[in-house]
């Protein structure tokens, strides 16, 4: 191979490195208990809609802004015991017999990938993400699919979304009243805030 083509090829290499790309870096955000917020929704036998809330115990998220499809990850773990619908009596009962948080006092949510992934118009405006994650409920662990609003700021990240489970799915008996049965399907939505860690 002539010389020529060997210092092209040393030329074409320098620049790689010298690419965009090559300076980004995978940032890692500690998540925020106090900021976070994880509120369920589901019907009791009556069919009133019960608000609950339960709370972060703790969690990460890493991600290269330039390469979020490739590199972002999220991680969180949640506080069973926490649950939370401001009636005694019933918030004992969902985490003694039904979340039965002494053999199970976590929840999980790992991602395993990124779905889908699409670029704001402007830094005020949120990234669309499709997360596709493991979501570890009463022993059970089952794939999940999350659409998240991720708002990226220099040294803060804020993520909001919703997605549904099934209780039944993570062998979690429904609520029962004598022949009435509570609903099925919990409605979960949260925002959850990260800062940024050196």
């Amino acid at each position: 191979m002539p010389c020529w083509s060997y210092f092209f090829l040393f030329i074409s290499f320098v620049l790689s490195l010298l690419s965009p790309s090559a300076f980004a870096e995978v940032q890692r955000f500690r998540l925020d208990p106090k900021e976070s917020q994880i509120a369920t929704k589901t019907k009791d036998p009556f069919g009133n809609l019960v608000n609950g809330m339960f709370r972060l115990r703790q969690g990460e998220a890493w991600g290269d802004i330039d390469r979020l499809a490739e590199t972002a990850s999220v991680s969180l773990v949640i506080d069973a015991n926490s649950y939370n619908s401001n009636i005694g009596l019933r918030d004992q009962d969902v985490q003694e017999y039904y979340l039965e948080v002494k053999q199970y006092p976590v929840i999980r949510l790992d991602s395993t990938g990124i779905q889908k992934s699409e670029r704001p118009h402007s830094l005020k405006e949120p990234w669309q993400i499709t997360l596709k994650g493991r979501l570890e409920l009463h022993g059970v662990q089952r794939e999940v699919i999350v659409p998240v609003r991720l708002l990226y700021q220099t040294n803060k990240i804020i993520a909001q979304g919703s997605f549904r489970l099934f209780l039944e799915e993570f062998n979690i008996t429904v609520p029962r009243l004598l022949f009435l049965k509570s609903g099925n399907q919990v409605e979960v939505d949260f925002s959850i805030v990260g800062e940024r860690q050196p």
